[in-house]
């Protein structure tokens, strides 16, 4: 009896001792360790805290991560897809204006001429000529070339003169080079610097007046050049003057 006495007594007094630990546990914050609870279970070893942390934590950053790139990717995507589209099939219009800065060819340019001296025999050639724009874009002139093309009989170096332009004659160039085909040995090539500005959209270069002519002034023989026609004697649209943009012909045929 002595001993069941003094177990019970033990018995109660660790019971007492446990609540006791349990509320000292309470009062600083520190989760007591529940029995059976191994730290596999994360913090305190709730599943239910674990589960939790893996979803907002992980799945959440992940998802919002994978979304934003996919949904950047797709929407460039598609604006390149339907920029592309628009593109196309505003071609005509849109590429004249790429073209004019990129130096592509701009569709609506012409070239016009006018005979200022129809002797056949003297010691000058006048050709005069005016470039129009028919396009919706302005085009820059120091893109485009003009070429007249002639018989020089083997006669001294020619020389390129400008009387009168409309964008000012500093602004021109004027370069010899040969030729062949019927009517033409030679071409002279007119150009432009960059000072002398664009071509508005509908509109012209204004006039430019050229004169050529023989280093020693002897006489020439217009007659059977390719280019030169003493019935234009007011600007008319002429395909034996050629137009070159960048280096691609735009107007005219060539011999």
């Amino acid at each position: 009896m002595g001993i069941k006495s003094v177990s019970g007594r033990w018995m109660k007094a660790e019971l007492l001792g446990f609540a006791a630990l349990l509320v000292a546990a309470c009062a600083t914050g520190v989760e007591p360790i529940r029995p059976g609870g191994g730290g596999g279970d994360g913090a305190g070893g709730d599943p239910s805290v674990t589960t939790t942390g893996d979803v907002v934590g992980s799945s959440t950053s992940n998802t919002t991560g994978d979304f934003t790139t996919s949904t950047t990717a797709t929407s460039s995507s598609a604006s390149s897809s339907s920029a592309s589209s628009s593109s196309a099939s505003s071609s005509s219009a849109s590429s004249s204006s790429a073209s004019s800065s990129t130096g592509g060819v701009v569709m609506g340019l012409a070239l016009q001429y006018r005979a200022a001296d129809v002797n056949t025999t003297d010691n000058q050639m006048k050709p005069h000529f005016r470039i129009l724009n028919g396009s919706g874009v302005s085009v820059p002139l120091s893109s485009l070339t003009i070429r007249y093309y002639f018989t020089s009989e083997g006669n001294p170096p020619q020389i390129f003169e400008c009387d009168f332009a409309a964008v000012g004659c500093s602004n021109l160039t004027g370069v010899y080079a040969a030729a062949s085909g019927a009517g033409a040995d030679h071409y002279v090539e007119v150009g432009f610097t960059a000072a002398a500005g664009s071509v508005a959209a509908g509109g012209d270069s204004g006039e430019i007046q050229a004169r050529l002519h023989n280093q020693d002034f002897s006489n020439l023989n217009e007659a059977n050049d390719y280019s030169f026609d003493p019935t234009k004697t007011a600007f008319t649209d002429w395909t034996k003057v050629t137009l070159f943009q960048s280096g691609a012909l735009v107007w005219g045929t060539e011999p």
